[in-house]
């Protein structure tokens, strides 16, 4: 009787140490859980500032800075984003043939490039360091487009040449990118290229356009709701 009723005890401290044991393993699986999930269906706010490289109908590939902001939401391995640059240039040629004007060349000068961009992106590796690749489109707009130095023989014809110039100033893009992020916590550093197509024959604005650009993203939040049990 005495050897059963030491056994009792002996088997009581065991079971005890196996359900420590998997509450132990329980906790460790439950932390990792949103770690795998941290980076999946989640809204990001991103900065960033680089170089807009262009030409105009007057000069070649000419570079100036430019800034900008973005909106994207990622799921596990594809993502949208929403985004709008500022580059800022100074006195930038440009011309344009003028059809209000027996098809004279009209010589143009401008200071600023904003472009919004509409983009579908790809992240086949996913990790601390995610490459990811995107396609989309746009609209490319110059502003501030000033005729410069031209001779007019009314205020009318003076109206009409600047408002063929502004309608010359805003053309439509296709567009893929390329680039490498490093995600620290709810933060991520990011660097990416980006390439334009041409812009419309007889625009201030000609053949391609790139781009290079580093900034931060940071986390907003998740973009999808769970589901949740127990009342509303």
């Amino acid at each position: 009787m005495r050897a059963r009723y030491r056994v009792v005890p002996v088997l009581a401290l065991l079971a005890l140490g196996f359900a420590s044991e998997i509450d132990a393993q329980t906790a460790r699986s439950s932390s990792e859980v949103p770690e795998v999930r941290d980076d999946r269906y989640k809204w990001f706010f991103g900065a960033q500032a680089g170089a807009l490289l262009f030409q105009t109908q007057s000069q070649t590939r000419s570079g100036v800075p430019a800034f900008g902001a973005h909106l994207s939401v990622v799921a596990q391995r594809a993502g949208v984003m929403l985004g709008v640059d500022e580059a800022f240039g100074s006195d930038e040629p440009s011309r344009f043939i003028d059809p209000t004007s027996g098809n004279q060349i009209r010589s143009v000068t401008f200071d600023r490039i904003r472009r919004y961009a509409f983009n579908l992106t790809g992240y086949p590796v996913r990790g601390p360091m995610e490459p990811y690749l995107g396609v989309g489109f746009g609209l490319l707009q110059v502003q501030n487009a000033q005729l410069d130095g031209e001779v007019f023989n009314s205020p009318e014809q003076a109206a009409l040449s600047a408002a063929e110039a502004n309608d010359r100033s805003a053309t439509g893009f296709m567009s893929v990118l390329a680039g490498v992020q490093f995600r620290v916590g709810r933060m991520a550093a990011f660097g990416q290229y980006q390439l334009t197509s041409a812009a419309a024959a007889g625009h201030l604005l000609r053949g391609e356009g790139h781009s290079l650009m580093g900034g931060l993203r940071f986390s907003l939040g998740s973009a999808k709701e769970g589901i949740r049990g127990g009342g509303y």
